[in-house]
């Protein structure tokens, strides 16, 4: 057997820089290289877009803990 992908995450107009995944909430958070981050469900569907301040437009850096944080 030969491992295949669950979901193709859509959603970006750029390079994607960060990802994190949370399987115990079932989550993928995205952030492209000129925002904003996107969150997913891990079977693909878009959940959420989060744009940044004009402080913080280009994530390079995502986490996500258990909790949701």
């Amino acid at each position: 057997d030969y491992p295949a992908p669950r979901a193709v995450l859509t959603g970006h107009d750029h390079e994607v820089v960060c990802v994190s995944v949370c399987a115990e909430l079932g989550l993928v958070i995205s952030g492209a290289k000129e925002g904003p981050c996107l969150v997913h469900t891990i079977t693909g569907d878009l959940l959420r877009a989060l744009e940044g301040t004009e402080n913080c437009l280009y994530p390079r850096l995502i986490s996500v803990s258990s909790e949701g944080h």
